[in-house]
């Protein structure tokens, strides 16, 4: 019987581990100049979940990023949609440097990458 249950529960235990590594890990990253600091996005009204799965969400700098990165970028602030590490959706900033982004689009977007 102790056979069992240790076999039980490492079985148990394989499952759940492996269950939370199929899970994609999805990040909104908002990018911005220290200049234009002052049309920063609070992402704190975006989704913080989707389908069960926490949506983390981080803000860097544009000096702070690298060459390519920082080509990439046309206007700040942005706002970059990633699923498991790769870049999926990308908001930008109109010609005012603003960035007007609604809780709707982002949770289309969602919708649309993580099934």
């Amino acid at each position: 019987m102790k056979k069992f249950i240790l076999l039980f529960s490492i079985l148990i235990i394989g499952l759940l581990s492996s269950f939370s590594m199929l899970q994609s890990e999805i990040k909104l990253l908002q990018i911005n100049a220290q200049w234009n600091r002052k049309n920063d996005i609070n992402l704190d009204y975006l989704p913080a979940f989707h389908k069960n799965l926490k949506i983390k969400k981080d803000f860097a700098l544009l000096e702070h990023q690298s060459p390519d990165i920082k080509k990439s970028i046309k206007a700040v602030p942005v706002i970059i949609l990633l699923v498991d590490g790769k870049q999926k959706y990308q908001w930008t900033a109109n010609l005012s440097f603003k960035l007007n982004i609604t809780k709707e689009e982002v949770q289309t977007a969602l919708n649309k990458l993580v099934k």
